[in-house]
Order: structure tokens, then C-alpha cells, then sequence
């Protein structure tokens, strides 16, 4: 499963209000800031989803913390030092905060006591002294079989974008520690681009087109704006889907659904978010579903309704290296598929011997997560 990266921003004395209000706007899910500076954050309106990390240099801080009307939002409290991590540990004990720590590393011996000290504890924010990831590198080596999470302190984007790609996997999150408005944009930016799951398409070409009669069909309307480059992985089997497009092109008769995917049969995978496919029946407002485009280059939508109509089916089989993929969508000129150059083809106008962009995936799922069993679909 992919790995999720968090990105914290760090306030501090010098922050001015405007830019917390910016960072609130960008995909940073929690603000880390000293408890001297706490007040700072009563000067805005946090939206609901962001959340606080606080850093406690003693117990007072701890105690005077937990009496803020804030503090319903903290979700981590990061000591400076063991002992205080572990005092407060005590002092919350049953709470649902989490209790992190805050390390420099500066020297040999620094980067010793924090390989030492990551075992013990669930989350670990390091800022280093020299540029080199090299001490990164050591640390990762080592919590990479633990529950540890890693977070580099960072000064500017570029750090922060090498930090993310240290030994392959990077670190846990990144804790942005400036303001220039600049780079906070821009690694909020960097960030959001890695999150983009690449599907490998590739041409199928079209076996089998058969018109199947009447069938229960799905159209997939989504809380997002969909483009014509656009459409969804949408496949009978396990072993892959065929991308459909959006309903964004030409309509003789009826006005562009924006929001659409004429998905097709009721039983069709769908490919979701944490590497799962769904059937089509399951779906239900509210789930998160991929819109793929031609590159394969994916992003997460909601979905706001399912639109369930009894219609004329049309069935299409597609083969990539021995491999058969097959769907059910409406038999309509309008509904339309992805050609194997990124073209759009009316369903009603394809042909044997075409080609289709087509997904492969492994085979066997139970309730849409992978599983390694013998499954036989046809």
C-alpha cells in the first residue's frame, strides 16, 4: 500500500497571521508550534480539518496545554527531552494525543543517541546541522522495520522535496519551517504532485463486441469537475479494466455532464483508493473513486451520487499479452471509450481489430482487496 506523507508547518514568533491563514488553504495537515507562541493561533479560525502539534520544553506547558480551549485540536505533543516525553506520557495517560520528540543532530554522537532513542518512541521530529541526508539515511535505515515515524525539520522547499526521496521511501513527513509564502506554496505544490498515482495503460485490442440486451447501468456522478482527458478504470474482472471516459465531449441533444462517468454494468470493478477495486454496486455516496486520465496519471474524486437505470448493455473484450479484459457499457452512441492513442471513440463506432487503453492488474480479490489464492474469472 502507498505510503501516506504528512507536511506540518512550523509557526513561529516572526509567523504573521496572513501566512497561517495561507497554509490553512494548502494541503498541510498540522501546525507545530512552540507553546510560548500558542496564542498566536487564537488570532485565527482553524479550519476543522487541520490539526496541532505543540512543542513542551516543561511539565507547566503540559499543564497549562490541556486548559486552552484549543486543545481539542492537538493531536501530537512533542517534548525536547526524554524525560519529558515520558512525564507527559503519564500526565495524559488515556488521552488520544500522541506524545512525540524532538531531536538536533549536530555530531556523530547526536545521530547515535537519536538511532538509540527512535526505538522507544512513536513519532521523532529531527532537524540536522549540515545539509547532507546522509544522517537521514542512517536514521530511516533503522526505523524501517519499526512503528517509528520520521519527520525532518526543514528551512526551505528543495530540502524538504530531497528529504521526501531519501532511501526511495523518504522520510514519514516533513515539519516546513519558514516564511516565505513562496516556498510554503511551492512545496505544498511538490507534495500534492507525489501524491499522484500512475496507472501503466497500454493498448488492448478488441476481440469481442456483442450486444448483451437490457442491464442494470451505473453512472458514477462525482463533487468534482472532470475533464475530457479523463475517465475511469471501469473492468469485469480483477485482471484489469478499460478506461471509459468522462462525460465531458459533444452532446447533440443534452447539455455536458461535467461531473460524469457512464460507468456501465452494475458488477464492474471500479479501481479506488489503497489499492482496491470495488464492484459498481457497492459504491455509495461519499466513497473516494481514481479518475485516470490517458497518461495513467490518477487523482481522487468523491463521489455524490449513483445513477442506477435499466439500459441496453454493449459488450466489449479487449486482449493485451494473452490477457482478456472485458466491460459492459451503454449501448449509446454518446458513452465513449479511450482509444489507444488518448482518442475518443463512441462506443457505437468501435471496431475489432481497435485498440483500447487498457489497465493490467494481478488477478484475485476478496472484497476488493488483492489476495493470493487461485481465482479463475471468466
Amino acid at each position: 500500500m502507498e505510503k501516506e506523507r504528512e507536511i506540518w508547518f512550523e509557526a513561529t514568533a516572526d509567523t504573521k497571521v496572513d501566512t497561517i491563514d495561507k497554509v490553512c488553504q494548502l494541503n498541510y495537515s498540522t501546525i507545530y508550534i512552540d507553546y510560548r507562541h500558542f496564542s498566536l493561533l487564537g488570532k485565527i479560525q482553524l479550519p476543522q480539518r487541520m490539526e496541532l502539534a505543540v512543542l513542551v520544553s516543561e511539565m507547566a506547558d503540559v499543564e497549562n496545554l490541556v486548559k486552552e480551549p484549543l486543545f481539542k485540536k492537538v493531536k501530537y505533543i512533542v517534548a525536547n527531552n526524554l524525560k519529558l516525553l515520558q512525564q507527559t506520557k503519564v500526565k495524559l495517560n488515556g488521552q488520544n494525543i500522541k506524545i512525540a520528540l524532538t531531536i538536533n543532530v549536530k555530531d556523530r554522537e547526536t545521530l547515535d543517541q537519536t538511532v538509540e532513542l527512535v526505538n522507544s518512541v512513536d513519532l521523532v521530529i529531527i532537524e540536522f546541522k549540515d545539509p547532507t541526508n546522509i544522517p537521514l539515511e542512517l536514521i530511516l535505515a533503522t526505523t524501517q522495520l519499526t512503528s517509528c515515524q520520521v519527520f525532518k525539520k526543514v528551512r526551505t522547499a528543495e530540502d524538504g522535496e530531497v528529504s521526501l526521496m531519501t532511501m526511495e521511501v523518504g522520510s514519514d513527513g516533513i515539519v516546513l519551517s519558514t516564511n516565505q509564502v513562496q516556498d510554503i506554496i511551492r512545496f505544498s505544490e511538490t507534495v500534492s504532485r507525489s501524491k499522484i498515482k500512475k496507472f501503466e495503460l497500454r493498448e488492448g485490442v478488441v476481440k469481442k463486441i456483442r450486444h448483451t440486451g437490457m442491464g442494470s447501468r451505473v453512472c458514477i456522478d462525482t463533487t468534482s469537475e472532470l475533464y475530457q482527458d479523463e475517465g475511469m478504470l471501469l473492468g469485469s474482472t480483477s485482471s484489469g479494466g478499460i478506461l471509459t471516459c468522462s462525460e465531458t465531449h459533444f452532446l447533440p441533444y443534452m447539455n455536458l455532464r461535467q461531473f460524469r462517468v457512464n460507468a456501465g454494468g452494475l458488477h464492474l470493478y471500479a479501481w479506488v483508493p489503497g489499492d482496491r477495486a470495488v464492484y459498481l454496486s457497492d459504491i455509495k455516496a461519499g466513497d473516494e473513486v481514481y479518475i485516470v486520465n490517458s497518461k495513467g496519471e490518477a487523482r481522487v474524486v468523491t463521489v455524490g451520487r449513483l445513477k442506477i437505470e435499466s439500459r441496453p448493455l454493449l459488450y466489449i473484450e479487449c486482449e493485451v499479452d494473452g490477457t482478456i479484459l472485458n466491460t459492459f457499457i451503454q449501448d449509446d452512441w454518446h458513452v465513449r471509450m479511450m482509444g489507444g492513442k488518448g482518442e475518443i471513440r463512441p462506443s457505437s463506432e468501435i471496431k475489432i481489430g481497435d485498440k483500447l487503453l487498457v489497465h493490467l492488474d494481478v488477478p484475485g480479490r476478496h472484497v476488493g482487496l488483492k489476495i493470493l489464492e487461485t481465482i479463475r474469472e471468466v
